[in-house]
């Protein structure tokens, strides 16, 4: 399994899929490689909508800056789970999409890398 992926990304695996960070080191990999699948998978959508996830995954990094002083990347897990659920309960319709998207497809990732262990 491919190990590249952004910390964005990894970062809303584990936000949206752990109560607690990644603590086991089976858990830690199956992170990695939600993430690495799901980095995939925004990279191989049309153009248009893979740019619309560059910018929101920015967007989303960048806000924790405002929220919390640093970026999202780099906030502990407990802050980065406030993070995406103050996106998850945002009156913008795109923001609680990326959410969902992230929520959805993650799990579904998830779940199948399970099954294939």
């Amino acid at each position: 399994m491919d190990a590249e992926h952004s910390p964005v990304v990894r970062g809303l695996v584990e936000a949206v899929l752990l109560e607690e960070g990644s603590t086991s080191e089976q858990t830690a990999r199956r992170v990695d490689a939600t993430a690495a699948v799901l980095d995939r998978k925004i990279r191989a959508m049309p153009r248009f909508m893979a740019l619309g996830m560059a910018v929101l995954l920015w967007v989303f990094d960048w806000y924790g800056v405002l929220r919390a002083g640093r970026r999202f990347r780099s906030q502990a897990h407990a802050a980065r789970r406030r993070r995406v659920g103050e996106w998850a309960g945002a009156p913008l319709g795109p923001m609680r999409d990326f959410v969902e998207f992230f929520r959805r497809m993650g799990t579904f990732v998830w779940f199948s890398l399970e099954a294939a262990e």
